[in-house]
């Protein structure tokens, strides 16, 4: 019900495109999201163009963590530099630093990231990281991979694999995510609803079990193009966090 909710207001958003366009945006994101376990999440990112060929996205995210007795909301700012030196070639860097409300927690990383169109309708990510944590001084290193297949004019399947390496004295563990859904673009509105069904879990030394749960999503889109088959050049890049099944856990 609260998504709903908030997709009626999404749409209200009239004025919104025109203050977008007044800072010099690309194209700007409104994102939503629940799960099966009760928790939920939003998040707004904005594209700009400082050249032709390259490009500037920031993200701001504000989530739950659901870790029990040491749980509190995460914000998390990630920015994107990058570089398109051609049709469906989109790569660069990026900065993420996450902390947790009302508690010491907070996870750094910076690494090199891409997507290209490996056909007009499939669309390949990749990432990699090495990040930071405290408490503990968490050396990591992390790996993310996506696919995005259109299979229609609105509807896509889309699917994405996360790992992460953490190995020092007080925590060893393989923090790993999965997950695979589908999104439709509704052709008569600015929105894409995606549903996905998400698998995590913890291995190594400190492992922990693996569990499943359901999201949905809602997302406002101005600018960066319409419909299933988007290339690179409309899309943004995705943000992630290594630690989520850690912090889903109450394990940091």
């Amino acid at each position: 019900m609260r998504l709903l909710a908030l997709l009626a207001t999404l749409v209200a958003l009239h004025g919104v495109p025109a203050a977008a366009q007044s800072l010099g945006l690309d194209a700007l994101e409104l994102s939503a999201a629940a799960d099966s376990k009760g928790r939920a999440a939003l998040r707004l990112s904005g594209d700009w163009a400082i050249t032709g060929a390259h490009g500037l996205q920031l993200d701001m995210g504000l989530g739950d963590t659901g870790g029990g007795t040491g749980s509190g909301a995460l914000g998390q700012l990630d920015a994107h530099l990058y570089l398109a030196p051609r049709p469906g070639r989109k790569y660069g860097l990026f900065l993420s630093l996450a902390d947790v409300d009302g508690r010491e927690a907070t996870v750094a990383m910076a690494g090199i990231e891409g997507m290209i169109d490996a056909s007009p309708a499939t669309t390949l990510s990749a990432a990699a990281a090495l990040g930071y944590a405290r408490p503990g001084a968490l050396d990591f290193v992390a790996l993310r991979g996506g696919l995005r297949h259109a299979l229609g004019p609105h509807l896509s399947a889309f699917a994405a694999a996360q790992i992460a390496e953490i190995d020092e004295t007080r925590l060893r563990a393989l923090p790993w995510q999965a997950r695979a859904g589908l999104a439709w673009d509704a052709p008569a509105l600015p929105v894409e609803i995606a549903v996905a069904l998400v698998a995590d879990g913890i291995g190594g030394r400190d492992g922990a079990a693996t569990g499943q749960r359901a999201e949905l999503s809602l997302t406002w889109r101005f600018g960066g193009g319409r419909g299933a088959a988007r290339p690179v050049s409309d899309r943004l890049f995705e943000t992630w966090q290594p630690f989520d099944p850690l912090l889903r856990r109450g394990l940091f």
